[in-house]
């Protein structure tokens, strides 16, 4: 399935709830009970947050474009870069293998959907390479029923236009590679307007370019990597002035076996940002300067431990000294394993260009969040079944949050103390039928990040943190019958209160999901088309993931993926 965004993409993985601010518009992350700045994202290694609020649009990464995609949960691991408290979502690496080989993709839906794309492989002697190119729409007409009454309203302003290229070249030779990443967006999009607002004619414009160079070494003994990245991004809101912001990062890794049961890992990353706008003025490069070593040491093939430290150091801001600890354990048996970890580590996120410059009421004073988490998990596989549960706690000071001020200006404090926990548990399983596969798994999250400031009143202490849901839970089944797919997704996901009150006038309903998708092989000579039909929502739930955004009742799609 190579036609949807990244947040869709997304959306099953353990330890993380996608906000969307209405159907195919802006979708930031919540990983382990933590907001949007507090997952780090790396494209290449490079970090690809925005520098002015911090996070990303999973909405304007189009699969299409994206090769391979990872998640880490917390801290722990963490090799550098900011924001990594709720964990990191890795996109691409230069480690794929490419053939000779060309794709075409259509899609059409409700709506008024539809999407074209097409991408290239091509491999000979000591070159490879991979160039992607993508257009997808949607009117976004869609009705959805007004809550309280016997009326139904047509949702208006919320067309969404986006653009991709790819283009990604690598050569090899002896024991070395250098690669070149390019990667192109566009996208005009209308913002969804609130139900009771449904004439807003607002809209967003954004231009993306980012690229990334590496020069990879090999030896018997390790590896050295060297990657440069540039990254420019562009919003216009309305007709105001644009945003203009540039990232620079220079990064090297180096990694070495010593012995059989040593390994280091060490490395630095050099990062230059800056953002301009009629709300951000005359701010100079911010540097930043990270030092890593992790060495991890195997007593044999099945007990590990490792011991990181990090330095950061942000110019104005001083430095962090994050250490980290982790052990693993594995028992092999007649019919199955059992895997256990633990692990503790120290995070901690800058404040954004938006937190220190934003006019008015930016706070160049502001100190980093700081947090230390623990995580504890244990792995199950026995004949056809594979079970995990992971336990986490992560305390944060220094939370920054936005509050009113006089003359009706926002301003960031390190205010908050936030206490997060929670227990993740997958279970996963196959049944072997004649010429029918069912491939099983579901993914339970139960978190709680709670509020231990009395702040913005003494009643908000001891509350769940805005848009953290209290639990979701995913089911997902896969039934393989001769060439024929049917994969059933149900999803669950909990109340959200939108306020720190905790008041249920002010949060959004918990809400049932149950999808299906019908996928089928054409093959006709060597050309295979991938038929792929999919119905979503079937029940035509209405629900809501943002208060006072619509989502779709059910609705279609209909993919056709030709291998050539």
């Amino acid at each position: 399935d190579h036609i949807k965004t990244l947040d869709a993409s997304l959306f099953s993985q353990v330890g993380i709830y996608m906000k969307n601010y209405g159907h195919q518009q802006l979708a930031t992350i919540s990983f382990r009970g933590t907001s949007a700045a507090h997952t780090n994202v790396l494209w290449h290694g490079i970090p690809v947050n925005a520098p002015t609020l911090g996070s990303t649009d999973f909405s304007q990464w189009n699969v299409w474009l994206v090769d391979d995609v990872a998640i880490q949960s917390g801290n722990q691991g963490a090799l550098y870069g900011s924001g990594s408290i709720g964990g990191t979502v890795f996109i691409d690496h230069f480690n794929k293998i490419r053939t000779n080989g060309a794709a075409i993709g259509f899609g059409l839906g409700s709506f008024g959907y539809n999407f074209q794309g097409g991408s290239v492989e091509y491999k000979k002697d000591h070159f490879q390479g991979t160039t992607n190119i993508y257009r997808e729409a949607i009117e976004n007409d869609f009705s959805y029923p007004l809550k309280g009454t016997d009326l139904t309203q047509t949702q208006q302003n919320a067309a969404a236009l986006s653009y991709g290229f790819r283009q990604e070249l690598q050569h090899f030779w002896e024991n070395q590679r250098l690669s070149i990443d390019l990667l192109l967006f566009y996208q005009h999009r209308e913002s969804q307007p609130v139900i009771s607002q449904n004439y807003a004619e607002d809209f967003i414009k954004t231009h993306n370019i980012k690229s990334v160079v590496e020069h990879f070494i090999d030896s018997n003994k390790g590896s050295i990597s060297t990657t440069l990245g540039l990254i420019t991004d562009q919003m216009i809101y309305n007709q105001n002035p644009a945003i203009r912001s540039q990232q620079m990062t220079l990064t090297q890794r180096y990694e070495y076996d010593i012995g059989d049961h040593f390994l280091l890992n060490s490395g630095f990353l050099i990062n230059f940002l800056t953002a301009k706008g009629s709300n951000l003025e005359n701010i100079n490069y911010q540097k930043q300067l990270d030092l890593f070593v992790i060495a991890t040491y195997r007593i044999n093939n099945r007990w590990s431990s490792t011991l990181g430290f990090r330095e950061s150091i942000l110019e104005d801001s001083g430095s962090k000294l994050l250490p980290s600890l982790g052990v693993e354990r594995k028992w092999v048996f007649p019919k199955g394993s059992l895997g256990s970890h633990a692990k503790i580590a120290y995070g901690f996120r800058y404040p954004t260009l938006n937190d220190r410059f934003w006019l008015p009421g930016g706070n160049p004073s502001l100190k980093p969040e700081q947090s230390a988490s623990v995580d504890i998990g244990f792995k199950v596989h026995y004949l056809k079944f594979n079970s995990q549960i992971n336990f986490y706690q992560t305390w944060a000071q220094d939370w920054i949050l936005w509050s009113p001020q006089t003359g009706n200006i926002w301003r960031p404090e390190n205010i908050q103390k936030v206490d997060i926990s929670g227990i993740e548990y997958v279970l996963g399983y196959q049944i072997f039928l004649p010429e029918t596969v069912i491939e099983s798994h579901v993914i339970l999250n139960f978190q709680h990040s709670i509020n231990k400031s009395a702040y913005p009143s003494q009643s908000a202490y001891g509350n769940q943190l805005p848009y953290v849901p209290f639990f979701t839970a995913i089911w997902s089944n896969k039934f393989h019958i001769k060439k024929w797919s049917i994969t059933l997704d149900q999803s669950y996901t909990s109340r959200r209160y939108t306020t720190l009150d905790q008041s249920d006038s002010y949060s959004v309903d918990p809400y049932f999901l149950f999808d299906v998708s019908v996928d089928y092989p054409l093959k006709l000579g060597e050309v295979t088309t991938q038929i792929s039909l999919k119905a979503k929502n079937i029940f035509d739930n209405y629900y809501a993931n943002i208060q006072n955004r619509a989502m779709p009742g059910i609705n279609f799609q209909l993919q056709l993926i030709t291998k050539l």
